[in-house]
């Protein structure tokens, strides 16, 4: 059982890399570090992040400011239009955000890292 289970883990990845990402952060980060770590091949998994970070921008697309007055009652209309410009922002921050995970991710998992890259520019308190 351990080593069917092992197995699965070793080779479970190549077809969620095959599907292509979900558009789901947490999902899609959790298949690329499998991907790295089952495979060595960190230009795989960047590669499958920064696909994931295109599906967030497409998806843009349905976050469109209303076209026109319309029949849409104006307090409608303002909440539509706002709620809309948030989740533009929204998308586009977690898009910039994985492409700074994919660019980030290790060379290996062999051991620890001797230098942590953060995603932040934050200096850190010493």
């Amino acid at each position: 059982m351990i080593a069917a289970g092992k197995k699965l883990l070793r080779d479970g990845w190549s077809p969620l890399i095959a599907a292509g990402p979900s558009g789901d952060l947490d999902s899609d980060l959790r298949v690329a570090l499998l991907a790295i770590w089952g495979s060595g091949d960190r230009r795989l998994a960047a590669d499958f992040l920064r696909q994931s970070a295109d599906k967030k921008l497409e998806s843009i697309a349905a976050a469109e400011l209303t076209e026109g007055p319309g029949a849409v009652a104006p307090l409608a209309r303002w909440y539509t239009d706002l709620r809309s410009e948030t989740v533009q922002a929204l998308l586009t921050a977690e898009s910039e955000a994985v492409r700074a995970m994919a660019d980030s991710l290790p060379r290996n998992f062999a051991g620890k890292s001797s230098s942590k890259r953060s995603l932040t520019s934050k200096p850190r308190n010493r």
